[in-house]
């Protein structure tokens, strides 16, 4: 008995703390030091832009837009001068036109009550999701393993970090929550609309669910965000038609300039922050692969793991939640992502934590998601570039640019391997509650 009360008292300090560390570095560090340039500028103004009949992926037209209420750094004006903003700074974004539309309430505001809403909207949407994964698996957050579950979810870096950056990713991740509830609770037409509004904020997510609904027979759900997502697109494509403007050409320009040789985005040893993505392409360029090399690598890695997670799906049923959340954490490897889209992870720790009985499922699904409670990429870089702490001769080691930078794609990819081994486990029952 006294040790039950030892390890419930354990778990309340563990959500106390992770709760005060998502705090101070999600709103609270956006709030203070992430309010002028911000993952959410970009596609604010581009939305201000399709609202305005605008070309929304021409440069010049994002720096006329720039809100009055936030002072433009120096550098923008120096890299668009340069015609290297889309190359160094990725803006404007290669968000589609249907997300913009999705973003437009926004941009009717002012910048500053647009990001405070942002901030509130995307906490307020978090917080949601994770009560209705304890919704799903029917565990109260008064449930010693509902709190942890929880303190696990506020501890994940990519969480946090999203959350830091006012990325759309947080809340698009929300979004494919929310849907499952309301399939959950037989609200197949609200299903189908929020899983159309997870398509049109952040489309390879949402795409992922899509698939799984196909693949398990949900037609009314699949129907409804198909026609939703139809309906978004059309209206994003017509404005800018109507109003004249060549957005294809310049989408297209500018998504050559984002993921070209060098680029932010850019998976390649051309670009030093590379190692903030967790997509294989960084890992097989590591491998002294060429672009399209690790490119077509990567893309055949994900095909085979999403043939074998096709089969298994087939071949029996599993638990929803092992399912989706084996998707997500593939799509997570052949095409590109950052760190922030790791905060799909709590698919994979909500099972592991409030439906699998088997202790040792359990340990070894959260001893692949704990490399993820710290920025691991973003420390390891600024200590090889920022401090000058480590000697060229490790830096240029191929163990410190094929095991240690990367090792968050490692993980992702063993993590992956992982849970399609327990798909293929029979009995399910042996460590799963049907």
């Amino acid at each position: 008995m006294a040790s039950k009360t030892w390890c419930r008292l354990l778990i309340s300090v563990f959500l106390l703390f992770t709760v005060a560390e998502f705090v101070v570095r999600g709103p609270l560090r956006v709030a203070t030091d992430g309010m002028q340039w911000n993952d959410f500028m970009s596609p604010y103004i581009q939305a201000k832009a399709w609202l305005l009949g605008k070309n929304p992926y021409r440069t010049d037209e994002l720096l006329k837009l720039w809100p009055t209420d936030n002072l433009r750094p120096l550098f923008v004006d120096r890299d668009a001068a340069a015609g290297l903003l889309e190359k160094k700074r990725g803006i404007p974004s290669p968000y589609p036109p249907l997300t913009l539309v999705l973003l437009s309430p926004f941009a009717k505001l002012s910048w500053t009550s647009a990001m405070r809403v942002w901030i509130v909207v995307n906490v307020a949407a978090l917080l949601a999701s994770l009560l209705a994964l304890l919704s799903i698996c029917g565990v109260s957050w008064h449930d010693p393993r509902g709190q942890l579950f929880l303190a696990s979810a506020f501890a994940l870096a990519p969480i946090q970090t999203g959350i830091a950056t006012a990325n759309p990713a947080i809340l698009a991740v929300a979004l494919t929550v929310a849907t499952v509830w309301a399939a959950y609770v037989h609200r197949n037409y609200t299903s189908g609309i929020l899983l159309a509004l997870a398509i049109c904020l952040k489309p390879p997510l949402g795409l992922c669910l899509i698939f799984y609904y196909l693949i398990r027979g949900h037609w009314k759900i699949v129907s409804v965000a198909a026609a939703t997502t139809a309906l978004v697109t059309g209206v994003a494509i017509m404005r800018l038609t109507w109003t004249g403007v060549a957005w294809l050409p310049a989408y297209r320009e500018n998504a050559t300039a984002i993921f070209g040789p060098g680029a932010l985005d850019d998976f390649s040893p051309a670009d030093p922050a590379r190692f903030n993505m967790i997509n294989l392409q960084v890992l097989f360029s590591s491998l002294w692969a060429g672009r399209s090399l690790a490119n077509a690598l990567a893309l055949g890695c994900g095909a085979f793991l999403a043939g074998v997670w096709l089969w298994l799906c087939i071949k029996q049923r599993r638990h929803e939640l092992l399912e989706i959340g084996t998707l997500f954490v593939l799509s997570l490897l052949p095409v590109y992502h950052r760190f922030y889209d790791a905060a799909l992870l709590i698919w994979p720790l909500c099972w592991s934590i409030l439906v699998v009985t088997k202790r040792s499922v359990t340990l070894l699904t959260i001893a692949l998601i704990l490399p993820f409670f710290i920025p691991g990429a973003a420390l390891l870089d600024r200590l090889a570039q920022g401090q000058k702490l480590l000697p060229a001769a490790v830096l240029d080691g191929w163990w410190w640019n094929l095991v240690v930078m990367p090792h968050e794609v490692w993980d992702v990819l063993f993590l992956s391997v992982l849970l399609l081994y327990f798909m293929s486990l029979q009995p399910a029952r042996d460590f799963d509650k049907r």
